[in-house]
């Protein structure tokens, strides 16, 4: 249970930093299909805002702790910071590509679960792949 514990917290982690990132590309997106961007950025934040609510939410009924400083999100995430503010198209591939990132963390976590047989766990990242699947599938919609 220990290293489904130490994966939930790293998915806690990676999916709080996709979050950040989304919500900075959307509240800073510019160019002539503003509202496009705008629109598909703010699906993208808030599906990770709802997730990262009930990530720390399962490591609590596992009877673990939820990352909550900065210092250790970014030691334990793994999406990478951007430093500015990229075009939109460039910010269309950096959060498809960081998308894939928290989808291999959901697969990690999966697996542990069934293992585990945490039924409510593997429920709840079974419908997050769904729906983060969709979300990868707008993003490269997008940049065809």
């Amino acid at each position: 249970m220990e290293k489904l514990m130490e994966a939930m917290k790293r998915l806690f982690a990676t999916n709080y930093q996709y979050y950040v990132k989304a919500h900075g590309f959307h509240v800073n997106v510019v160019g002539p299909d503003f509202s496009q961007y705008n629109a598909l950025f703010s699906e993208v934040y808030e599906h990770a805002d709802d997730a990262t609510d009930t990530i720390g939410e399962h490591i609590r009924v596992l009877e673990g702790i939820a990352p909550f400083s900065l210092k250790r999100i970014m030691e334990l995430g793994r999406i990478k910071d951007s430093q500015e503010r990229p075009e939109a198209l460039r910010m269309v591939r950096d959060l498809l590509a960081d998308s894939q990132i928290v989808m291999d963390h959901y697969e990690e976590v999966h697996d542990m679960a069934v293992e585990e047989k945490c039924y409510g766990l593997i429920n709840f990242i079974e419908g997050q792949m769904d729906d983060l699947g969709k979300i990868m599938w707008k993003l490269r919609s997008t940049l065809e």
